[in-house]
């Protein structure tokens, strides 16, 4: 689905939950189509957040590494679950109040950093509003229809305000991927040339590995340098800058940062943009690399180990074009 089936669903829902909350049924008199939609509201409502939440949860399986993202997920894949369960659908407005909340303030996530072309803390923080501000403008409607402020706490302020704290939380966590961002490609090579046609990596590790992204084995003789190649997906007209950060774990098994270089991308390649670094400057033992935007928000990474090598026999060399 794209935002503007995003934004129609979300409506969808919105109108029914009005409805739901405030518990309006239809006259005697009323047409077929109206009793048809007031017999199956509950089934309308589920299927829409089902396919938001099924949505939003491919965004943020492609937007970040699994190593942070995977409790959002997981929670994410609960609440579908728990979507289709005829016992969860008999329920109140509440439980449908916090999935509407997630896939609203999901939807505000993706949509803001479209629109403005770069992601970060200021614009993640007016996604909230804009969730917030909707929430208050339901609760102001709802006002109109003189219904108790306990009831429209209980069914709508709480749960809503639940999710958006949390949601808030796990940002501050960097556990929230930076939508829509997303990695479709990273590798460890020993050369990378950029030509007419294209990038070509050049690496020692044979393609029928297809496990294996690049050397990540790499065996370093002296001279070589290793290189880091990516392709990141950015929307068009998207311009941000990220970071390629290199860590190698030490004797007490922690991460030690060793490097962090600038990558600027521009959006809009149906590959994704491309880009690379290189490390000349290296030591034997453990590495990873992350790809991270400026407020550390990981987008994926990739593990290699680095040996040295004194063989001085000749190297063959695999190339593949990107």
């Amino acid at each position: 689905m794209n935002m503007v089936s995003h934004g129609l669903f979300l409506i969808l829902t919105m109108v029914t939950l009005i409805i739901q909350i405030l518990e309006i049924k239809p006259k005697e008199s009323a047409k077929k189509i109206v009793n048809l939609f007031f017999n199956h509201q509950n089934d309308i409502v589920h299927f829409m957040l089902g396919a938001l939440l099924n949505a939003f949860v491919i965004f943020y399986f492609k937007s970040g590494s699994l190593v942070n993202t995977s409790l959002l997920i997981a929670v994410l894949f609960i609440l579908l679950l728990i979507n289709e369960i005829e016992f969860f659908k008999r329920k109140g407005p509440a439980l449908k109040v916090v999935m509407f909340t997630i896939s609203l303030s999901s939807f505000f996530i993706y949509l803001l950093p479209v629109l403005i072309g770069k992601t970060g803390g200021g614009i993640f923080l007016a996604s909230q509003i804009c969730t917030a501000m909707i929430i208050l403008a339901l609760w102001q409607v709802l006002l109109r229809f003189d219904l108790p402020l306990a009831k429209i706490k209980a069914k709508l302020l709480v749960p809503a305000s639940a999710v958006i704290l949390i949601f808030t939380i796990l940002y501050a966590a960097r556990i929230i991927p930076p939508v829509p961002l997303s990695l479709k490609q990273i590798g460890i090579y020993h050369n990378i040339e950029k030509t007419p046609k294209g990038f070509v990596l050049s690496q020692l590790t044979p393609p029928w590995k297809v496990w294996s992204r690049g050397d990540q084995n790499f065996e370093a003789r002296e001279g070589d340098r290793i290189y880091l190649f990516s392709r990141i997906f950015a929307p068009g007209g998207f311009r941000d800058k990220l970071y390629f950060h290199f860590q190698i774990k030490d004797r007490s098994g922690r991460w030690q940062t060793t490097d962090k270089i600038a990558l600027i991308i521009i959006g809009g390649r149906d590959e994704g943009f491309r880009g690379y670094a290189y490390k000349k400057n290296y030591r034997e033992g453990n590495w990873r690399a992350l790809v991270e935007t400026t407020e550390g928000l990981e987008i994926g990474r990739i593990n290699f180990k680095v040996s040295s090598s004194s063989d001085r026999s000749p190297r063959t060399f695999y190339n593949e074009v990107h």
